[in-house]
């Protein structure tokens, strides 16, 4: 019965994160941008780009939304445990970011995870955004969109590694979409790999993958329990286009970035969680890259039959 619940609410879940004006976007072009044209030389190679960029990065504390992805500020960054069978977790966050020619502030982000069964959970992330940069743009409104769907392959409780895959659909926002010069399409996949080590106080974890809209990434973490309630964690996460656009005015920027961000995770209650965040762009800075990356965030998890874990 605990199964049955857990795939309803999965259900409900996907169908509230994914905008009906997705659907059916396959071979249909994106709107027409409403982002003024820049004129020649006004964009990229170290001038203004609207926040544009053709990494694909996470809203700040959203992530995939699961547990793990939403409490530490990395790129695509999760460890291979999953919810367990009929445990479910909604979380609310806050993050902000700021680049050479402006920021964005991603506020508020939903989150939220279903443990499906001992071995599958199911989460997304839905952002809200409003962002502001020197070349004039100014927008507001849903932000990316991010489902996944977490297997755990080899269980770190009674392994000395553990090991899990979570397929990602991204489902881009009209932001995303409003420089066509970049060809982006309207939905997106990943492919994330995390590994997870170490138990106890102190464990590490990393996790690689491949983003169809051409990027590969890596992240890694060490986590260090200081005690009952508080953890800290430390982490890396590092970016690279495979495939940039040359007809694009971000093609003299840089198609790597390399990120390291710090975190505190207190848990106030079994059930009840908060965490904060910081972090910055240590590779060479342009753009592409961020001066400040900071979220707060907080927790629920229960038992969908009305239990508490």
């Amino acid at each position: 019965m605990d199964l049955a619940r857990a795939c309803a609410c999965a259900t409900l879940l996907c169908a509230f994160l994914v905008p009906t004006s997705a659907l059916g976007q396959h071979g249909v072009p994106p709107p027409k941008s409403h982002r003024p044209a820049l004129p020649p030389g006004k964009g990229g190679n170290g001038k203004g780009t609207g926040g544009r960029t053709e990494l694909p990065l996470p809203p700040l504390g959203g992530g995939t939304g699961s547990p793990t992805s939403m409490a530490v500020l990395a790129s695509w960054l999760d460890d291979a445990e999953t919810l367990a069978p009929g445990e479910a977790m909604v979380g609310l966050s806050i993050g902000r970011s700021e680049s050479l020619d402006g920021g964005e502030t991603d506020a508020p982000v939903f989150d939220a995870a279903v443990g499906v069964s001992s071995r599958v959970q199911l989460s997304g992330s839905l952002p809200r955004y409003s962002a502001s940069y020197d070349d004039g743009y100014q927008a507001s409104g849903r932000g990316n969109t991010y489902l996944a769907c977490k297997v755990k392959v080899v269980d770190p409780g009674g392994h000395r590694v553990g090991l899990a895959v979570a397929p990602v659909l991204e489902v881009l926002s009209e932001a995303s979409l409003s420089d066509t010069t970049l060809g982006l399409s309207r939905v997106n996949w990943a492919l994330p790999v995390s590994v997870q080590v170490g138990k106890g106080g102190t464990r590490g974890f990393a996790t690689a993958g491949y983003f169809s809209r051409g990027a590969v990434f890596l992240a890694g973490a060490v986590e260090r329990t200081v005690s009952q309630r508080v953890a800290l964690t430390g982490a890396l996460s590092y970016m690279h286009a495979t495939s940039p656009s040359e007809t694009s005015d971000l093609a003299g920027l840089g198609r790597s970035r390399l990120d390291a961000t710090g975190s505190v995770f207190v848990r106030l209650s079994p059930s009840f969680s908060i965490g904060a965040a910081a972090g910055r762009t240590i590779s060479s800075l342009d753009q592409n890259g961020a001066t400040l990356l900071a979220s707060l965030n907080a927790s629920y998890v229960f038992k969908l039959g009305g239990r508490r874990p």
